[in-house]
């Protein structure tokens, strides 16, 4: 039988540390250190090492000992529930946000691809090709306002984001990140490789060079969604992110894409070329990308 529940709990708070700062130190997570003083865990030998050099005691005052509760001085305890509350609701608030976000993006996109297949279908002559991007960048704006909106209101409740107190989620982000990341870059460059070769395969078929450009934009907003959406859930993360730190500044990859949107409906409207258009939205891409970039390294 071991009092090792009851020892670290008095001798935690004779040394200072609550749970949250002695899991830092250590580095296990809160609710670790809860069950270790809880009784339902123990920690690994290494682990009393550290802790019994922590605290400033023996192995044996750790494990043995019966220590008097009246013994510890009274630390204040935070309420614990309070911050990670906090957290679960930015946390369920950002998933929101940048889904919401990444599918308005994906849309914009799908729009173009519709278009393009429209165009193949019914040539120059019709003024259908301009129909289904309409409704797409109608739904997606309403996603972008709505969102924003939502965003806005979150904020004035929780001004300063807070940081994730769960290391293990941190992590498990941070590899699916550079795995998504990765995986979102070769799958656009791949996206490019299959265009061009459908380019070189059927010429001066125009009917299949638009159906070819249809379903390169099809899986180039599952790529650019993929990549809204992990780099919104990034700054959800960061320590360091602007809202963290204090720093804001203009939305300037919203801006390139509605300027592309808007080039795209002029120059369809006015010179009827649908087709050859679609460029401006990989170029409008990019920059984004560049600027984002950019915005990172300040």
């Amino acid at each position: 039988m071991t009092d090792f529940p009851q020892n670290l709990s008095i001798l935690r708070r004779r040394a200072g540390y609550t749970q949250e700062s002695l899991a830092e130190v250590l580095g296990v997570s809160r609710q670790a250190v809860g069950k270790w003083e809880s009784g339902q865990a123990l920690p690994e030998a290494a682990t009393l090492l550290t802790l019994a050099d922590l605290l400033g005691c023996t192995l044996d005052q750790l494990m043995r000992e019966k220590l008097a509760e009246e013994a510890a001085p009274a630390v204040a305890e935070p309420a614990w529930e309070e911050p990670y509350y906090i957290w679960d609701a930015y946390s369920r608030h950002m998933s929101q946000f940048s889904l919401m976000i990444a599918l308005g993006v994906g849309v914009v996109l799908l729009g173009v691809a519709l278009t393009v297949a429209v165009y193949g279908l019914f040539g120059d002559e019709s003024a259908l090709p301009a129909i289904p991007l309409l409704f797409c960048v109608a739904g997606a704006v309403f996603l972008f306002v709505f969102g924003g909106l939502e965003d806005e209101n979150f904020k004035k409740t929780c001004p300063i984001p807070p940081l994730c107190p769960y290391p293990e989620e941190r992590e498990r982000f941070r590899q699916l990140f550079r795995f998504g990341m990765a995986a979102a870059v070769c799958g656009i460059l791949l996206d490019v490789a299959l265009l061009v070769g459908a380019a070189a395969f059927w010429g001066e078929n125009e009917t299949m060079l638009c159906y070819a450009s249809a379903v390169f934009f099809l899986f180039l907003a599952l790529c650019v969604g993929g990549i809204v959406y992990l780099g919104i859930q990034y700054d959800k993360y960061d320590e360091n992110s602007a809202e963290r730190v204090g720093r804001k500044g203009p939305d300037v990859g919203g801006g390139i894409m509605l300027t592309a949107t808007a080039i795209y409906l002029f120059v369809g409207f006015v010179w009827n070329k649908w087709h050859p258009g679609w460029v401006v939205f990989p170029i409008g891409g990019i920059l984004c990308g560049i600027v984002e970039n950019l915005k990172r390294k300040e």
